[in-house]
């Protein structure tokens, strides 16, 4: 691997939370105790290596019934 694998950016913004090297950086953040970070700078921001398979959003409605209680 070529360069520095992580470089969190402190300040506010969008973190790819499908990178492979997520967790590490998290990891460098809190020991530098960063209450906000984002990947703008990392030449990792785009890597969807960690993203899963199926999608991550709903296209269909599930039934919904009110069950009486009295006997």
């Amino acid at each position: 691997m070529k360069g520095k694998a992580i470089n969190p950016s402190y300040r506010r913004g969008k973190r790819n939370v499908f990178c492979r090297f997520y967790s590490k950086c998290l990891d460098a953040v809190i020991r530098k105790g960063w209450m906000h970070w984002n990947c703008a700078e990392c030449e990792h921001r785009f890597n969807k290596e960690a993203a899963p398979e199926f999608p991550l959003n709903v296209n269909y409605s599930i039934a919904y019934y009110e069950v009486s209680t009295k006997v």
